[in-house]
């Protein structure tokens, strides 16, 4: 492979993020769904089902009853490549009566191909009175409209003991408190709000042991009878005034200062060594080959798009496999700690080449582009500014320039995007990785212009060797600065 591309395999496997794998080892049920036919309302009955194994990798299989009229044994199985295991499943029909549908969710540990429910139905052959409670409960005595508490409730319509809770317990807890309780319902048949009560469990150092579950601020209790009886003191802790602490950051703040260190982490990134440099050289090539202050302007602002969209697609994928990888309770933990500690080292080794660069000894800087990577990227530029494709061998130099220099400004890029992981979900964290990437080549477009307004660049030059100790200390501050949001958030 060609030392231009040797890196290209890397950075196609990073950005392709965690997704699931099409086709290959798979969990088959038999039978693939229990029909229990007709009973009498009250009776208990169960079965025996079996979980086949047609991969060759061992695969843990769970199953979670979604009411708890369902029951498993055991909950959790060892499944071992080419074998099967047996479940008893259970149901209890008192609560129940008509035609009837109940869920097990199915969990495979590593991921397989396998169904996200097991499902039983049948005839309930009896008369209940169902009610459905409402959403919204009304305050009790000394209570006022503004006294309001949302809670989310996770559960399964026609879940018996789930819809009692909710047309009872709910009501009843608001008049005691005197305040209203809004219930937002999730219903967990739909992979949504599954896949929401997993990330919200994930993010409070939980897995889903039992349901339902109901989140109360930042509160998550699993399971009926905890939720039953930990509900009214949880709802009290949350509407309790909490002290001020000198030490943090009211939340609405701090996410409000989340833009600045990746906007200035942006910046400096822009004029690190590693690209700088690298910038410097292409302005010289440019003037070398002979190239008119127009040429420049148009190959700068090519070779600047095509940095921009690397960069931004390399960030993308990178975001998206990290945000996969923290979902794991323990994987979230150990990237908060490795992140911080990643932070600091960096922080210390940039006041160190700032010492360094002090001394007149900037080659000796630690955080910098190997020697063999920087004759990679000035062999690639001083072959295509002489190409006569001036739009084509802009955005090539453009993709290829950041593929190489991501070995150096990765040092910032890979701590901020887990830091954007950490502090941020969803479009707020694409929307700041997209400001950081802006942030990243507005250096770039300065000198680009600056060129073409004539400035040589020997005066660029001298300008960044009397800069570069501030950009190290820079750099160190932006580090230190992620390491405390991080532990902060």
């Amino acid at each position: 492979m060609r030392p231009a591309f040797r890196f290209l395999p890397l950075i196609v496997l990073l950005c392709a993020g965690a997704s699931p794998v099409l086709g290959g080892p798979s969990i088959v049920f038999s039978p693939s769904a229990w029909k229990f036919g007709a009973i009498t309302r009250g009776e208990k009955i169960q079965t025996a089902i079996t979980a086949r194994n047609t991969g060759t990798v061992d695969v843990s299989v769970g199953l979670l009853p979604t009411c708890t009229c369902l029951t498993v044994t055991p909950g959790e199985r060892l499944i071992t490549a080419g074998g099967e295991g047996t479940f008893i499943i259970a149901y209890d029909s008192s609560d129940d009566t008509g035609v009837t549908r109940k869920d097990f969710i199915v969990r495979t540990t590593p991921v397989v191909a396998a169904p996200q429910y097991y499902t039983i139905t049948g005839v309930v052959r009896a008369e209940r009175q169902a009610g459905t409670g409402p959403a919204e409960s009304t305050p009790g005595p000394g209570g006022s409209a503004g006294s309001v508490v949302t809670v989310s409730y996770y559960y399964t319509p026609g879940c018996r003991s789930c819809e009692q809770f909710l047309s009872t317990e709910i009501p009843r807890l608001s008049r005691e408190l005197g305040l209203s309780l809004v219930v937002e319902r999730k219903d967990l048949l739909q992979p949504a709000s599954y896949e929401e009560l997993s990330a919200v469990a994930a993010s409070h150092g939980q897995t889903i042991q039992e349901l339902p579950a109901l989140l109360v601020g930042n509160v998550l209790l699993q399971g009926d009878a905890n939720i039953r009886k930990n509900l009214a003191a949880t709802v009290k802790a949350e509407r309790a005034p909490r002290p001020a602490s000198p030490t943090s950051l009211p939340i609405p703040y701090l996410g409000r200062l989340a833009a600045l260190p990746v906007a200035l982490a942006g910046l400096i990134d822009g004029v690190n060594p590693c690209a700088f440099t690298t910038l410097i050289f292409l302005l010289a090539s440019l003037a070398l080959a002979g190239r008119g202050r127009r040429e420049v302007l148009v190959i700068g602002s090519l070779f600047t798009l095509a940095v921009f969209l690397t960069y931004l697609g390399i960030g993308y994928g990178l975001f998206a496999a990290l945000r996969a990888a923290s979902a794991v309770s323990i994987i979230s933990l150990l990237l908060r700690w490795l992140l911080v500690t990643v932070l600091a080292v960096f922080a210390g080794l940039s006041v160190y080449d700032y010492a360094l660069i002090r001394q007149g000894r900037p080659t000796e800087m630690l955080l910098q582009l190997p020697s063999a990577l920087k004759k990679q990227i000035h062999a690639s530029i001083r072959t295509r500014v002489r190409m006569a494709a001036l739009v084509g061998s802009s955005l090539v130099l453009g993709f290829l320039v950041s593929i190489f220099e991501f070995a150096c400004t990765g040092q910032v890029y890979l701590p901020m995007l887990a830091y954007l992981v950490k502090m941020r979900e969803g479009t707020a964290a694409l929307g700041l990785l997209l400001l950081y990437n802006v942030c990243f080549i507005v250096p770039l477009l300065v000198v680009f212009a600056a060129s073409y307004l004539g400035v040589s660049s020997g005066k660029i030059t001298s300008w960044f060797q009397a800069n570069m100790g501030k950009v190290k200390l820079g750099l160190a501050v932006v580090f230190a600065t992620l390491a405390v949001f991080t532990l902060v958030g």
